[in-house]
């Protein structure tokens, strides 16, 4: 990954201070944690990043393990794979495809995040863009802690799955 500017404390990125409040309605706004509450939320904040990435900067690599979730708070993302899936994640010979696009409200890593497997394709910055990053280890734990918020974010990520499946499948 090559981000812009990584924050150095959580809450903070190179251009302004970003308040708890922005992020907490960056959070509440996303699909993944709709129908939790501030309250809810605030356990990941502890090691929550604001990343910043510049056009074409890559965020997650095809066939790497991606051990974090983004929310994307500003601009455009591309879902990148090579035209052909059997070839190797490691070139870049391969007429890449765009699978999908995400926007403000949207999330991506979430495959890792569940099945802790490889990336199935990368994904790459459209446009000057940003992201919180919310570390495997840290979602781990506030899910493990509380089941109501884990059976929320759980059931939140079933709907986007399911929803992005029929999408591919024009269904």
């Amino acid at each position: 990954m090559s981000p812009a500017d990584a924050a150095s404390s959580p809450l903070k990125d190179t251009q302004r201070q970003i308040t708890e409040r922005e992020v907490m309605d960056w959070m509440i706004q996303s699909h993944v944690f709709r129908d939790l509450n501030a309250s809810d939320l605030r356990p990941f904040l502890q090691s929550l990043q604001v990343l910043n990435f510049k056009p074409m900067d890559e965020v997650i690599s095809r066939g790497k393990y991606s051990a974090a979730l983004y929310l994307v708070t500003a601009g455009r993302f591309l879902v990148l794979r090579p035209e052909s899936p059997a070839v190797d994640p490691t070139t870049t010979e391969a007429e890449l495809i765009e699978l999908d696009t995400f926007k403000k409200g949207d999330c991506f890593g979430e495959y890792s995040l569940i099945d802790k497997k490889p990336a199935s394709a990368s994904v790459v910055a459209a446009e000057s863009s940003q992201a919180l990053k919310i570390p495997l280890a840290a979602f781990d734990t506030v899910l493990m802690s509380d089941y109501r918020i884990a059976k929320t974010v759980y059931h939140n990520l079933l709907l986007l799955l399911t929803a992005r499946l029929r999408k591919s499948l024009k269904v």
